[in-house]
């Protein structure tokens, strides 16, 4: 169980680096257009394009299986909290199976339309130039197949009553961990 908890958790790491390198790529592209439009009057090409079509997608669901495995999506726990211990741990259970279920099944639709970007070549004219645009695609069914992963392997060590051993990349915010910030 240690051996599948380790890969998800490597893939988990590689995927949310791999978004952080894009914010990079996002902060370097528009800096150098920014200088070249100002100071030398010849702004660089496309880069609305690059930021919408490639930067943010990527950033936005890429790093969904981390913010999964970190149980660090928006929750509202009016209620439940208040229930028996049995009832929460049903709940918690049937949160899983049903995000598992859906994010499966965004995987699978945001695939197809992926394949079909690329079979196609699906790419964008931005100022007179072609701009290939399919691999932008791929983003989403990577992040929700790889979050619908991670919903499976919680779920099954919920079942089985284990840990689920998860241990993607976690960077602590000093600022949220109650430490003096100075």
């Amino acid at each position: 169980m240690k051996l599948i908890a380790s890969v998800i958790s490597a893939v988990i790491t590689l995927t949310a680096s791999l978004a952080g390198i894009i914010v990079l790529m996002l902060v370097a592209h528009v800096t150098i257009d920014v200088v070249m439009r100002f100071a030398f009057d010849t702004p660089l090409n496309s880069t609305i394009l690059y930021v919408s079509a490639f930067y943010m997608v990527a950033i936005a669901f890429l790093p969904l299986a981390a913010v999964e495995q970190n149980d660090s999506h928006i929750a509202v726990e009016l209620l439940v909290e208040r229930f028996p211990t049995k009832v929460q741990s049903f709940l918690a259970g049937l949160a899983l199976l049903l995000t598992c279920i859906v994010t499966a099944t965004v995987a699978i639709r945001t695939g197809d339309e992926a394949l079909a970007k690329f079979i196609g070549g699906s790419y964008s004219i931005e100022a007179g130039g072609k701009v290939t645009t399919w691999p932008s695609y791929l983003a989403l069914p990577l992040g929700f197949g790889l979050m619908s992963i991670v919903a499976a392997w919680k779920f099954i060590c919920h079942l089985t009553g284990r840990p689920h051993g998860l241990n993607a990349l976690q960077v602590e915010d000093p600022y949220l961990a109650g430490g003096d910030a100075q």
